[in-house]
């Protein structure tokens, strides 16, 4: 769980969604910036009174190389994701390890997901995962989606995430991509594990990162992996249009005139619909 900027209250739920599993057996490591370390030790002070829980020091480049650094830290077999503002379900790491005694073949896990607002309420039905991957699904940007749970060694063995895609997609978009066409085995796990959290109380990648900064990231994964230039140019148009409406800002002058000149409150910014998905796979 990388920590960089939270919101307490989502940080303390995020914490809670450990404290309630099924399951103790887990271990929980927070990611934080070198110069962060201090403050997030003394924010998480009780936490970490629990032994399964410890402070890493992020090694690498942004988002991605604090997930690099957390895999590199961990102790375990299979790795996977919470967010700071996000939710597991209390049921997800019991349903992980039968998943992985289960399916001992299986690289990489990818569960249903729910979303969830400020109030930590549902606002979606469950998304349930795509149980068979192709490059279409890759390329639409719909293959996987949290919960993200990972064979460790083999995501050390193909350089981790790419840590040159800063902020924008090197954990739920690139990697698993990188690691299917590593020829790592897939599997879904049709519970929903995971409540990702559509917020504005805080800072949070999907709104407040400028739209062209998304688009440069989105144009650069797909472009390493050799997707042709048309079919580029067409899922820019889409992105731009669907959920890209939700970036709060065009690019960085318009964030600096919306933040500093105007005061704009960044509640008032278009909202994804969520009930377009149903109770099948999508």
């Amino acid at each position: 769980m990388p920590v960089k900027n939270y919101h307490t209250p989502y940080l303390e739920e995020a914490l809670d969604s450990m404290f309630g599993q099924t399951s103790s057996e887990w271990l929980l490591r927070v990611i934080v910036e070198p110069e962060d370390t201090d403050r997030i030790a003394t924010v998480l002070k009780s936490a970490l009174r629990d032994s399964r829980i410890s402070l890493v020091v992020n090694q690498g480049q942004r988002l991605a190389g604090a997930f690099n650094s957390g895999m590199r830290a961990a102790d375990t077999e299979f790795v996977a994701i919470l967010l700071a503002d996000d939710r597991w379900e209390l049921n997800a790491v019991e349903v992980l390890q039968y998943s992985v005694a289960a399916h001992p073949e299986v690289d990489f896990f990818h569960s249903g997901l729910r979303i969830i607002d400020e109030r930590g309420m549902f606002i979606s039905p469950i998304r349930h995962p795509s149980r068979a991957l192709n490059l279409e699904l890759f390329i639409e940007g719909e293959a996987v989606k949290h919960l993200l749970c990972w064979r460790r060694s083999m995501a050390l063995a193909v350089g981790g995430m790419d840590e040159s895609i800063n902020d924008v997609g090197p954990d739920d978009y690139d990697f698993p991509w990188t690691m299917f066409e590593q020829g790592a085995r897939f599997h879904a796990v049709d519970e929903c594990l995971y409540d990702y959290r559509d917020h504005r109380d805080a800072y949070r990648g999907t709104t407040h990162l400028p739209r062209s900064t998304h688009l440069d990231r989105l144009r650069r994964i797909l472009e390493k992996h050799r997707v042709p230039g048309l079919v580029i140019k067409s899922r820019l148009r889409y992105a731009r249009h669907t959920f890209l409406r939700q970036c709060l800002f065009r690019n960085r002058l318009d964030r600096w005139l919306k933040e500093r000149v105007l005061g704009i409150d960044p509640a008032s910014g278009w909202r994804e619909k969520y009930n377009r998905w149903d109770a099948g796979n999508v």
